[in-house]
């Protein structure tokens, strides 16, 4: 996992000489975040879009990248029927903690993969 608060900007722009890329798109994580590196690389976590961001926000979101001349980020939040989606979940007899986390924006399973600074903003 690449976190904001504990990713060196010298690993990603390792990424970046390694990819000949100058901007990296990445996700998994659900917390968005991006950062213009040296040499005009950019970096950017884009979240996820099946899970809210630990934020007590219940939307879930995307980033559309512009490149008009320099890269632009912008995150995209989507609301959806996220307790139609909390029912079909306890229909389908999933696990509890993930239900809460769709029916109130707040992580409560994989907090260990946290880094501190990720996981202070969250509840739990």
């Amino acid at each position: 996992f690449l976190w904001e608060s504990t990713t060196p900007a010298h690993f990603l722009e390792k990424l970046c000489r390694d990819h000949q890329a100058d901007i990296i798109c990445a996700t998994h994580t659900g917390i968005h975040w991006q950062v213009e590196l040296p040499g005009d690389q950019h970096f950017a976590n884009v979240g996820v879009i099946g899970r809210p961001e630990n934020d007590g926000q219940t939307h879930v979101g995307y980033m559309i990248l512009e490149v008009d001349p320099r890269p632009v980020f912008r995150y995209i939040p989507v609301e959806y029927d996220y307790r139609r989606l909390a029912r079909e979940m306890q229909e389908e007899k999933l696990p509890e903690e993930f239900v809460e986390t769709v029916l109130t924006g707040w992580w409560t399973t994989c907090l260990e993969i946290l880094p501190a600074k990720e996981r202070i903003r969250g509840k739990f």
